[in-house]
Protein backbone atom coordinates (compact mmCIF):
# COMPACT_ATOMS: atom_id res chain seq x y z
CA UNK A 1 0.00 0.00 0.00
CA UNK A 2 1.18 3.55 -0.97
CA UNK A 3 1.88 5.57 2.43
CA UNK A 4 2.84 8.68 0.58
CA UNK A 5 0.26 10.46 2.48
CA UNK A 6 2.52 10.05 5.90
CA UNK A 7 5.30 11.13 4.15
CA UNK A 8 5.89 15.38 4.53
CA UNK A 9 5.16 17.55 1.60
CA UNK A 10 8.21 18.15 -1.07
CA UNK A 11 6.54 21.63 -1.40
CA UNK A 12 4.88 23.96 1.25
CA UNK A 13 1.40 23.67 2.32
CA UNK A 14 -0.75 26.34 0.67
CA UNK A 15 -4.43 27.51 1.62
CA UNK A 16 -3.85 25.43 4.75
CA UNK A 17 -3.70 21.99 2.76
CA UNK A 18 -0.62 19.97 1.37
CA UNK A 19 -0.43 19.13 -2.54
CA UNK A 20 -1.50 15.65 -2.78
CA UNK A 21 -5.01 17.25 -1.35
CA UNK A 22 -7.01 17.25 -4.43
CA UNK A 23 -10.54 17.28 -3.05
CA UNK A 24 -12.40 20.84 -3.82
CA UNK A 25 -13.55 22.11 -0.68
CA UNK A 26 -16.63 23.70 -2.71
CA UNK A 27 -19.76 21.90 -3.36
CA UNK A 28 -19.78 22.29 -6.59
CA UNK A 29 -23.32 20.42 -7.09
CA UNK A 30 -24.91 23.80 -6.72
CA UNK A 31 -23.65 24.55 -10.05
CA UNK A 32 -25.74 21.72 -11.48
CA UNK A 33 -28.41 22.85 -9.37
CA UNK A 34 -28.42 26.83 -10.08
CA UNK A 35 -28.32 25.70 -13.56
CA UNK A 36 -31.69 23.35 -13.40
CA UNK A 37 -33.23 26.51 -11.75
CA UNK A 38 -32.54 29.14 -13.11
CA UNK A 39 -31.53 28.63 -16.60
CA UNK A 40 -33.72 30.11 -20.00
CA UNK A 41 -35.50 27.49 -21.29
CA UNK A 42 -38.53 28.93 -22.96
CA UNK A 43 -37.92 30.02 -26.14
CA UNK A 44 -40.05 32.91 -25.11
CA UNK A 45 -36.86 34.25 -23.79
CA UNK A 46 -35.92 35.50 -27.44
CA UNK A 47 -38.40 36.66 -30.06
CA UNK A 48 -38.23 34.80 -32.94
CA UNK A 49 -40.73 36.74 -34.83
CA UNK A 50 -39.16 39.86 -35.41
CA UNK A 51 -36.73 40.77 -38.87
CA UNK A 52 -33.28 40.48 -38.27
CA UNK A 53 -33.00 42.51 -41.69
CA UNK A 54 -35.87 44.98 -40.89
CA UNK A 55 -34.24 45.27 -37.33
CA UNK A 56 -30.81 46.85 -38.84
CA UNK A 57 -32.65 48.66 -41.56
CA UNK A 58 -34.61 50.73 -38.55
CA UNK A 59 -31.03 51.27 -36.76
CA UNK A 60 -29.48 52.50 -39.88
CA UNK A 61 -32.45 54.96 -41.07
CA UNK A 62 -32.56 56.19 -37.06
CA UNK A 63 -28.73 56.99 -36.92
CA UNK A 64 -27.67 60.60 -36.51
CA UNK A 65 -25.53 62.40 -39.56
CA UNK A 66 -22.47 62.17 -37.70
CA UNK A 67 -23.01 58.28 -36.14
CA UNK A 68 -23.78 56.98 -39.87
CA UNK A 69 -20.94 59.32 -41.75
CA UNK A 70 -18.30 57.53 -39.17
CA UNK A 71 -20.62 53.89 -40.31
CA UNK A 72 -20.10 54.78 -43.61
CA UNK A 73 -16.47 55.51 -44.16
CA UNK A 74 -15.61 52.07 -41.81
CA UNK A 75 -17.99 50.24 -44.19
CA UNK A 76 -17.43 51.66 -47.64
CA UNK A 77 -13.74 50.71 -47.88
CA UNK A 78 -14.70 47.18 -47.61
CA UNK A 79 -17.18 47.42 -49.96
CA UNK A 80 -14.75 48.89 -52.59
CA UNK A 81 -12.47 46.20 -52.24
CA UNK A 82 -15.32 43.66 -52.55
CA UNK A 83 -16.25 45.32 -55.42
CA UNK A 84 -13.08 45.31 -56.98
CA UNK A 85 -12.42 41.44 -56.61
CA UNK A 86 -15.69 40.27 -57.99
CA UNK A 87 -15.34 42.19 -61.61
CA UNK A 88 -11.75 41.29 -61.51
CA UNK A 89 -13.15 37.59 -60.89
CA UNK A 90 -16.15 37.83 -63.48
CA UNK A 91 -13.63 38.94 -66.12
CA UNK A 92 -11.72 35.90 -65.87
CA UNK A 93 -13.85 32.81 -64.73
CA UNK A 94 -17.35 34.38 -66.02
CA UNK A 95 -20.41 34.41 -63.59
CA UNK A 96 -20.33 31.19 -60.88
CA UNK A 97 -23.14 28.87 -61.42
CA UNK A 98 -23.54 27.80 -57.47
CA UNK A 99 -26.03 29.84 -55.38
CA UNK A 100 -23.75 31.06 -52.70
CA UNK A 101 -21.20 32.76 -55.72
CA UNK A 102 -24.65 34.71 -56.81
CA UNK A 103 -25.25 35.78 -54.16
CA UNK A 104 -22.03 37.31 -52.82
CA UNK A 105 -22.38 39.41 -55.73
CA UNK A 106 -25.89 40.60 -55.21
CA UNK A 107 -24.63 41.83 -51.61
CA UNK A 108 -22.35 44.07 -53.62
CA UNK A 109 -25.11 45.61 -55.70
CA UNK A 110 -28.16 48.18 -54.40
CA UNK A 111 -31.40 46.10 -54.23
CA UNK A 112 -32.88 48.01 -56.90
CA UNK A 113 -30.87 46.87 -59.71
CA UNK A 114 -32.61 43.53 -61.12
CA UNK A 115 -30.10 41.70 -63.37
CA UNK A 116 -28.14 39.62 -60.93
CA UNK A 117 -31.82 38.76 -58.92
CA UNK A 118 -32.44 37.36 -62.85
CA UNK A 119 -29.57 35.33 -62.39
CA UNK A 120 -30.32 33.93 -59.43
CA UNK A 121 -33.95 32.95 -60.58
CA UNK A 122 -32.04 31.44 -63.87
CA UNK A 123 -30.13 28.93 -61.32
CA UNK A 124 -33.00 28.15 -58.95
CA UNK A 125 -33.62 24.80 -61.23
CA UNK A 126 -30.02 23.84 -60.38
CA UNK A 127 -30.39 24.75 -56.76
CA UNK A 128 -34.03 22.48 -56.79
CA UNK A 129 -32.52 18.86 -58.20
CA UNK A 130 -29.33 19.38 -55.53
CA UNK A 131 -31.69 19.85 -52.53
CA UNK A 132 -32.17 16.45 -51.77
CA UNK A 133 -28.31 15.41 -52.09
CA UNK A 134 -28.02 18.56 -49.87
CA UNK A 135 -30.11 16.98 -47.55
CA UNK A 136 -28.45 13.57 -47.36
CA UNK A 137 -25.28 15.32 -47.31
CA UNK A 138 -26.21 16.85 -43.95
CA UNK A 139 -28.05 13.75 -42.72
CA UNK A 140 -25.12 11.63 -43.39
CA UNK A 141 -22.59 14.29 -41.62
CA UNK A 142 -24.83 14.29 -38.35
CA UNK A 143 -24.69 10.69 -38.35
CA UNK A 144 -21.12 10.40 -38.85
CA UNK A 145 -20.53 12.49 -35.89
CA UNK A 146 -22.73 10.80 -33.66
CA UNK A 147 -21.19 7.69 -34.90
CA UNK A 148 -17.50 9.29 -33.98
CA UNK A 149 -18.47 10.37 -30.69
CA UNK A 150 -20.11 6.84 -29.49
CA UNK A 151 -17.29 5.03 -31.05
CA UNK A 152 -15.11 7.38 -28.60
CA UNK A 153 -17.27 7.26 -25.74
CA UNK A 154 -17.04 3.31 -26.35
CA UNK A 155 -13.27 3.12 -26.59
CA UNK A 156 -12.90 5.37 -22.93
CA UNK A 157 -15.52 3.05 -21.16
CA UNK A 158 -18.13 5.60 -20.81
CA UNK A 159 -21.99 5.57 -21.42
CA UNK A 160 -24.00 8.56 -22.40
CA UNK A 161 -28.09 8.21 -20.96
CA UNK A 162 -28.68 11.41 -22.94
CA UNK A 163 -28.35 13.62 -19.75
CA UNK A 164 -24.98 12.50 -18.40
CA UNK A 165 -21.92 10.84 -18.95
CA UNK A 166 -20.45 8.24 -16.63
CA UNK A 167 -18.37 5.16 -16.69
CA UNK A 168 -20.04 2.13 -17.73
CA UNK A 169 -21.22 -0.11 -14.92
CA UNK A 170 -23.31 -2.77 -15.40
CA UNK A 171 -23.34 -5.47 -18.61
CA UNK A 172 -26.67 -3.78 -19.40
CA UNK A 173 -25.69 -0.43 -20.02
CA UNK A 174 -22.69 -2.06 -22.27
CA UNK A 175 -25.25 -4.22 -24.38
CA UNK A 176 -27.20 -0.99 -25.18
CA UNK A 177 -24.14 0.78 -26.16
CA UNK A 178 -23.18 -2.16 -28.64
CA UNK A 179 -26.66 -2.07 -29.77
CA UNK A 180 -26.64 1.54 -30.43
CA UNK A 181 -23.41 1.00 -32.01
CA UNK A 182 -24.62 -1.18 -34.27
CA UNK A 183 -27.85 0.58 -35.22
CA UNK A 184 -25.80 3.66 -36.04
CA UNK A 185 -23.20 1.95 -37.99
CA UNK A 186 -26.48 0.52 -40.10
CA UNK A 187 -28.17 3.88 -40.55
CA UNK A 188 -25.19 5.39 -42.44
CA UNK A 189 -24.95 3.02 -44.48
CA UNK A 190 -27.71 3.07 -45.80
CA UNK A 191 -27.58 7.11 -45.70
CA UNK A 192 -23.92 6.66 -47.75
CA UNK A 193 -26.31 4.05 -50.47
CA UNK A 194 -28.95 6.45 -50.44
CA UNK A 195 -26.86 9.67 -50.97
CA UNK A 196 -24.72 7.45 -54.11
CA UNK A 197 -27.70 6.76 -55.89
CA UNK A 198 -29.15 10.21 -55.46
CA UNK A 199 -26.11 11.32 -56.49
CA UNK A 200 -26.12 8.82 -59.74
CA UNK A 201 -29.68 9.60 -60.93
CA UNK A 202 -28.86 13.62 -60.65
CA UNK A 203 -25.62 13.84 -62.44
CA UNK A 204 -27.07 13.57 -66.09
CA UNK A 205 -29.99 16.07 -65.42
CA UNK A 206 -27.04 18.40 -63.84
CA UNK A 207 -25.39 18.41 -66.56
CA UNK A 208 -27.86 19.14 -69.13
CA UNK A 209 -29.14 21.86 -66.66
CA UNK A 210 -25.80 23.27 -66.01
CA UNK A 211 -25.31 23.73 -69.91
CA UNK A 212 -28.66 25.49 -70.50
CA UNK A 213 -28.16 27.93 -67.32
CA UNK A 214 -24.45 29.00 -68.52
CA UNK A 215 -25.92 29.93 -71.72
CA UNK A 216 -28.66 31.92 -70.59
CA UNK A 217 -25.83 33.19 -67.51
CA UNK A 218 -23.55 34.77 -70.24
CA UNK A 219 -26.67 36.86 -71.97
CA UNK A 220 -26.83 38.84 -68.78
CA UNK A 221 -22.75 38.56 -67.46
CA UNK A 222 -22.29 41.84 -69.54
CA UNK A 223 -25.45 43.79 -67.62
CA UNK A 224 -24.13 42.52 -64.17
CA UNK A 225 -20.42 43.78 -64.31
CA UNK A 226 -22.37 47.23 -65.91
CA UNK A 227 -24.13 47.42 -62.60
CA UNK A 228 -20.83 46.04 -59.99
CA UNK A 229 -18.39 48.93 -62.02
CA UNK A 230 -21.65 51.50 -61.59
CA UNK A 231 -21.92 50.78 -58.07
CA UNK A 232 -17.79 50.88 -57.95
CA UNK A 233 -18.12 54.17 -59.21
CA UNK A 234 -20.59 55.28 -56.67
CA UNK A 235 -18.46 53.94 -53.80
CA UNK A 236 -14.84 55.64 -55.06
CA UNK A 237 -16.97 59.07 -55.88
CA UNK A 238 -18.62 59.17 -52.53
CA UNK A 239 -15.10 57.91 -50.56
CA UNK A 240 -12.69 60.51 -52.85
CA UNK A 241 -15.17 63.47 -51.88
CA UNK A 242 -15.28 62.32 -48.06
CA UNK A 243 -19.01 63.28 -47.92
CA UNK A 244 -22.23 61.36 -48.64
CA UNK A 245 -23.79 62.02 -51.56
CA UNK A 246 -26.87 64.36 -51.50
CA UNK A 247 -28.41 62.66 -54.68
CA UNK A 248 -31.21 60.87 -52.44
CA UNK A 249 -31.43 57.46 -55.04
CA UNK A 250 -27.41 57.51 -54.99
CA UNK A 251 -27.59 57.47 -50.72
CA UNK A 252 -30.29 55.31 -51.06
CA UNK A 253 -27.96 52.63 -52.59
CA UNK A 254 -25.30 53.41 -50.34
CA UNK A 255 -27.75 52.35 -47.76
CA UNK A 256 -28.37 49.36 -49.40
CA UNK A 257 -24.87 48.52 -49.75
CA UNK A 258 -23.96 49.09 -45.88
CA UNK A 259 -27.26 47.05 -45.07
CA UNK A 260 -26.17 43.95 -46.90
CA UNK A 261 -22.47 44.17 -45.12
CA UNK A 262 -23.73 44.26 -42.22
CA UNK A 263 -26.34 41.34 -42.62
CA UNK A 264 -22.53 39.56 -44.07
CA UNK A 265 -21.09 40.74 -40.59
CA UNK A 266 -23.98 39.44 -38.51
CA UNK A 267 -22.98 36.27 -39.84
CA UNK A 268 -19.71 36.09 -39.50
CA UNK A 269 -20.53 37.48 -35.94
CA UNK A 270 -23.00 34.47 -34.91
CA UNK A 271 -20.50 32.26 -36.61
CA UNK A 272 -18.26 32.61 -34.47
CA UNK A 273 -20.33 32.82 -31.00
CA UNK A 274 -20.92 29.97 -32.19
CA UNK A 275 -17.23 28.89 -32.71
CA UNK A 276 -16.51 29.47 -29.33
CA UNK A 277 -19.42 28.07 -27.73
CA UNK A 278 -18.20 25.25 -29.01
CA UNK A 279 -14.60 25.21 -28.20
CA UNK A 280 -15.48 25.41 -24.85
CA UNK A 281 -17.02 21.81 -25.24
CA UNK A 282 -13.38 20.06 -25.37
CA UNK A 283 -12.43 21.11 -21.71
CA UNK A 284 -15.47 20.25 -20.14
CA UNK A 285 -15.32 16.71 -21.56
CA UNK A 286 -12.37 16.40 -20.60
CA UNK A 287 -13.04 17.75 -17.25
CA UNK A 288 -15.72 14.99 -17.24
CA UNK A 289 -13.18 11.86 -18.16
CA UNK A 290 -10.60 13.25 -15.66
CA UNK A 291 -12.60 13.93 -12.66
CA UNK A 292 -14.25 10.77 -12.45
CA UNK A 293 -13.43 10.54 -8.62
CA UNK A 294 -15.13 13.90 -8.63
CA UNK A 295 -19.04 13.02 -9.05
CA UNK A 296 -20.26 16.35 -7.93
CA UNK A 297 -17.56 18.32 -10.65
CA UNK A 298 -18.53 15.49 -13.17
CA UNK A 299 -22.58 16.52 -12.48
CA UNK A 300 -21.60 20.25 -13.03
CA UNK A 301 -19.50 19.81 -16.23
CA UNK A 302 -21.82 17.66 -17.75
CA UNK A 303 -24.62 20.15 -17.20
CA UNK A 304 -22.53 23.04 -18.56
CA UNK A 305 -21.51 21.30 -21.32
CA UNK A 306 -25.85 21.04 -21.73
CA UNK A 307 -25.31 24.64 -21.72
CA UNK A 308 -23.01 24.93 -24.23
CA UNK A 309 -24.80 23.21 -26.71
CA UNK A 310 -28.24 24.97 -26.01
CA UNK A 311 -26.32 27.83 -26.56
CA UNK A 312 -24.85 26.32 -29.89
CA UNK A 313 -27.99 25.35 -30.83
CA UNK A 314 -29.74 28.85 -30.55
CA UNK A 315 -26.83 30.34 -32.36
CA UNK A 316 -27.42 27.85 -35.15
CA UNK A 317 -30.92 28.67 -35.20
CA UNK A 318 -30.11 32.29 -35.50
CA UNK A 319 -27.99 31.53 -38.34
CA UNK A 320 -30.16 29.09 -40.32
CA UNK A 321 -33.97 30.92 -39.66
CA UNK A 322 -32.95 34.82 -39.78
CA UNK A 323 -29.43 34.56 -41.86
CA UNK A 324 -30.74 31.89 -44.25
CA UNK A 325 -26.73 30.79 -43.31
CA UNK A 326 -25.02 27.35 -42.46
CA UNK A 327 -22.06 27.23 -39.63
CA UNK A 328 -18.78 27.10 -40.45
CA UNK A 329 -16.69 25.33 -37.59
CA UNK A 330 -13.01 25.55 -39.16
CA UNK A 331 -10.89 22.88 -39.27
CA UNK A 332 -8.12 24.36 -37.34
CA UNK A 333 -10.78 24.15 -33.81
CA UNK A 334 -11.56 21.01 -34.32
CA UNK A 335 -7.46 19.95 -34.43
CA UNK A 336 -7.30 22.17 -31.90
CA UNK A 337 -9.75 20.45 -29.56
CA UNK A 338 -8.66 17.46 -30.29
CA UNK A 339 -4.45 18.36 -29.38
CA UNK A 340 -6.10 20.07 -26.17
CA UNK A 341 -7.70 16.65 -25.21
CA UNK A 342 -4.55 15.16 -25.45
CA UNK A 343 -2.43 18.16 -23.57
CA UNK A 344 -5.39 17.59 -20.60
CA UNK A 345 -4.27 13.72 -20.35
CA UNK A 346 -1.10 14.24 -19.90
CA UNK A 347 -0.95 18.04 -18.37
CA UNK A 348 -4.40 18.40 -16.23
CA UNK A 349 -3.53 21.31 -14.95
CA UNK A 350 -2.57 23.46 -18.14
CA UNK A 351 -6.09 21.53 -19.79
CA UNK A 352 -8.04 23.55 -16.79
CA UNK A 353 -6.16 26.67 -17.10
CA UNK A 354 -7.06 26.43 -20.79
CA UNK A 355 -10.61 25.83 -19.81
CA UNK A 356 -10.33 29.54 -17.97
CA UNK A 357 -8.76 31.15 -20.89
CA UNK A 358 -11.82 30.09 -22.78
CA UNK A 359 -14.15 30.70 -21.28
CA UNK A 360 -13.20 34.00 -20.26
CA UNK A 361 -13.00 34.83 -23.76
CA UNK A 362 -16.13 33.64 -24.22
CA UNK A 363 -17.38 35.53 -22.06
CA UNK A 364 -16.01 38.50 -22.85
CA UNK A 365 -17.52 38.20 -26.62
CA UNK A 366 -20.99 37.22 -25.83
CA UNK A 367 -20.93 40.40 -23.17
CA UNK A 368 -19.57 42.66 -25.21
CA UNK A 369 -22.29 41.97 -28.32
CA UNK A 370 -24.84 41.91 -25.42
CA UNK A 371 -24.63 45.49 -25.47
CA UNK A 372 -27.14 47.64 -27.99
CA UNK A 373 -24.01 50.05 -27.98
CA UNK A 374 -22.00 47.32 -30.39
CA UNK A 375 -25.40 45.42 -31.73
CA UNK A 376 -28.01 47.19 -33.47
CA UNK A 377 -30.20 44.28 -33.58
CA UNK A 378 -32.19 43.55 -30.40
CA UNK A 379 -32.83 39.53 -31.51
CA UNK A 380 -28.73 38.83 -31.51
CA UNK A 381 -28.31 40.93 -28.78
CA UNK A 382 -30.75 39.48 -26.10
CA UNK A 383 -29.37 36.17 -26.87
CA UNK A 384 -25.80 37.29 -26.37
CA UNK A 385 -27.06 39.45 -22.81
CA UNK A 386 -28.74 35.73 -21.84
CA UNK A 387 -26.41 33.99 -22.25
CA UNK A 388 -23.32 36.15 -20.70
CA UNK A 389 -25.00 36.73 -18.00
CA UNK A 390 -27.15 33.59 -17.05
CA UNK A 391 -24.54 30.75 -17.32
CA UNK A 392 -21.02 32.54 -18.78
CA UNK A 393 -20.40 34.25 -15.18
CA UNK A 394 -21.21 30.57 -13.66
CA UNK A 395 -19.18 28.41 -16.03
CA UNK A 396 -16.40 30.75 -15.54
CA UNK A 397 -16.61 30.66 -11.53
CA UNK A 398 -16.88 26.63 -11.48
CA UNK A 399 -13.16 26.68 -13.90
CA UNK A 400 -11.42 28.71 -11.21
CA UNK A 401 -12.61 27.09 -8.42
CA UNK A 402 -11.51 24.20 -9.99
CA UNK A 403 -8.16 25.29 -10.84
CA UNK A 404 -7.43 26.90 -7.58
CA UNK A 405 -8.67 23.97 -5.49
CA UNK A 406 -7.05 20.97 -7.26
CA UNK A 407 -3.86 22.28 -9.40
CA UNK A 408 -3.07 26.24 -7.84
CA UNK A 409 0.79 25.76 -6.22
CA UNK A 410 1.48 29.17 -6.34
CA UNK A 411 5.22 28.01 -7.40
CA UNK A 412 7.54 28.78 -11.08
CA UNK A 413 7.22 26.65 -12.84
CA UNK A 414 3.04 27.16 -12.81
CA UNK A 415 3.55 30.37 -13.37
CA UNK A 416 6.28 30.02 -16.52
CA UNK A 417 3.60 27.08 -17.80
CA UNK A 418 0.84 29.29 -17.76
CA UNK A 419 2.48 32.35 -19.42
CA UNK A 420 3.66 30.20 -22.08
CA UNK A 421 0.42 28.46 -22.45
CA UNK A 422 -1.37 31.76 -22.52
CA UNK A 423 0.68 33.16 -25.14
CA UNK A 424 -0.02 29.77 -27.23
CA UNK A 425 -3.55 30.12 -27.09
CA UNK A 426 -3.85 33.79 -27.53
CA UNK A 427 -1.71 33.49 -30.51
CA UNK A 428 -3.48 31.30 -31.98
CA UNK A 429 -6.42 32.30 -31.73
CA UNK A 430 -6.03 36.01 -32.57
CA UNK A 431 -2.68 36.03 -34.18
CA UNK A 432 -4.04 35.84 -37.49
CA UNK A 433 -6.81 38.25 -37.41
CA UNK A 434 -5.12 40.81 -39.18
CA UNK A 435 -6.82 44.06 -40.36
CA UNK A 436 -8.78 42.40 -43.22
CA UNK A 437 -9.84 39.12 -41.54
CA UNK A 438 -13.63 38.79 -41.97
CA UNK A 439 -14.16 38.94 -38.31
CA UNK A 440 -12.32 41.88 -38.15
CA UNK A 441 -14.02 43.38 -40.94
CA UNK A 442 -17.51 41.71 -39.23
CA UNK A 443 -16.83 44.45 -36.58
CA UNK A 444 -16.38 47.52 -38.60
CA UNK A 445 -19.30 46.59 -40.36
CA UNK A 446 -21.22 47.98 -37.47
CA UNK A 447 -18.90 51.12 -36.81
CA UNK A 448 -16.96 49.01 -34.25
CA UNK A 449 -13.13 49.81 -34.14
CA UNK A 450 -11.37 45.99 -33.51
CA UNK A 451 -9.46 47.16 -31.09
CA UNK A 452 -12.48 48.25 -29.04
CA UNK A 453 -13.48 44.71 -28.67
CA UNK A 454 -10.36 43.33 -28.00
CA UNK A 455 -9.47 45.99 -25.33
CA UNK A 456 -12.97 44.29 -23.81
CA UNK A 457 -11.78 41.00 -23.80
CA UNK A 458 -8.11 41.13 -22.57
CA UNK A 459 -9.61 43.27 -19.87
CA UNK A 460 -11.96 40.67 -18.84
CA UNK A 461 -9.56 38.00 -19.58
CA UNK A 462 -6.51 40.11 -17.03
CA UNK A 463 -9.43 40.10 -14.27
CA UNK A 464 -10.02 36.27 -14.64
CA UNK A 465 -6.25 35.35 -14.84
CA UNK A 466 -5.64 37.42 -11.67
CA UNK A 467 -8.13 34.89 -9.70
CA UNK A 468 -5.96 31.81 -10.48
CA UNK A 469 -3.31 34.41 -9.14
CA UNK A 470 -1.55 34.99 -12.78
CA UNK A 471 -1.00 39.10 -12.95
CA UNK A 472 -1.33 40.34 -16.40
CA UNK A 473 -1.85 43.66 -17.36
CA UNK A 474 -4.43 43.92 -20.52
CA UNK A 475 -1.48 45.88 -22.18
CA UNK A 476 1.11 43.34 -22.54
CA UNK A 477 -2.38 40.46 -23.57
CA UNK A 478 -2.99 43.31 -26.50
CA UNK A 479 0.88 43.04 -27.73
CA UNK A 480 0.58 39.13 -27.32
CA UNK A 481 -2.40 39.41 -29.63
CA UNK A 482 -0.08 41.37 -31.86
CA UNK A 483 -2.76 44.41 -31.92
CA UNK A 484 -0.35 46.81 -30.58
CA UNK A 485 3.16 47.51 -30.70
CA UNK A 486 5.31 46.82 -27.48
CA UNK A 487 6.70 50.24 -26.46
CA UNK A 488 10.85 50.59 -26.26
Amino acid sequence: MNNHRNLPSPRPIIKGRPDYYLTPTRDFTQYTKDSEEKYWSQETKFDWQQSVQGNLKKHLKGLDADRFLKVSFMVLPMIEDTLIYKINQIQQTRLPLEEEGLKDIAECIPQDNATIHQALLIQAPLKKIHLDVRKLSDQLEIEQSELLDLREQQRLGLFNNGTTVKYIETETERKKQQAHLAHLIDQVNQTKEELRQTQIELKNESRRLKTNIQKELNTIEAQVLLDLEATLRLVQKTLSSKTLPDDQVDLSRLKDLILQRQLRGLKDIANHALVVEQSAIAPLTMGIIHYKRYREIQEAMTTFINDEAKHSATFRRFLAEKLEAKEFIPDKLLKGANSYMWLARFLPGTGLFLAVIVEAIGAAYLEFFGEEEYMPDPLFCSICKTISEQDETRHMDLCVAMYNELFRKGNRWEQYRNRMALKVMMKSVYGDKTDDHHLIQAFQAFGVAPETLYQHIVNRLSQQLARISLYIEPQELMEIIGRKKATP
